[in-house]
């Protein structure tokens, strides 16, 4: 390795991949605006873990003990490393199941939230008004409740209500 040091013992390997996820790893589901879809919007998961690029070795230790995922450049960040698993099936297969034997401390709640996603989406809660209500919910009480989305809640919930063709009016949360 370059510079990084990683356990040398295997048994720990995955104890380090994990401090290193809970400190430099990210849980999210993005809310992306798709017109195409039933709703308007689409929940889309992600795990990644940012490295400069001297810690790209670390990327690579993730995707070799997680059997997925891949290692790129951050976009509009020279210098920086992305370890990066969208797929939906790898996120339930290989993710989740990392991260349910070897549970983080500081982003508990952001993974607790993230598997309940995930795995709502592969029962296909979204796919129905109220099962989406309750997915997009969740997303937004994520990293920092939601802080960083382009869109508030408010305004998902009636897109999404809109397109559904519910006449329920849009319920305010308290802020």
């Amino acid at each position: 390795m370059n510079g990084t040091s990683a356990p040398s013992k295997l048994k720990y390997l995955k104890y380090y991949l994990l401090g290193v996820a809970d400190s430099e790893g990210c849980f999210c589901i993005s809310l992306k605006k798709e017109p195409t879809t039933r709703f308007g919007f689409a929940l889309d998961p992600m795990f990644h873990v940012t490295q400069n690029d001297a810690g790209t070795d670390v990327l690579e230790l993730f995707k070799q003990a997680l059997t997925c995922g891949r290692v790129m450049e951050k976009s509009g960040q020279p210098g920086t490393k992305l370890f990066m698993v969208d797929n939906r099936r790898q996120l339930v297969e290989k993710v989740i199941p990392f991260f349910d034997k070897y549970e983080p401390v500081l982003k508990a709640k952001d993974f607790a939230l993230f598997r309940k996603i995930v795995l709502g989406l592969e029962e296909g809660k979204h796919s129905t008004l109220k099962g989406f209500e309750e997915l997009a919910r969740l997303s937004f009480e994520m990293n920092g409740n939601g802080k960083q989305r382009r869109y508030s809640l408010d305004q998902v919930l009636e897109t999404i209500r809109a397109r559904a063709g519910s006449s329920e009016t849009i319920r305010r949360t308290p802020k």
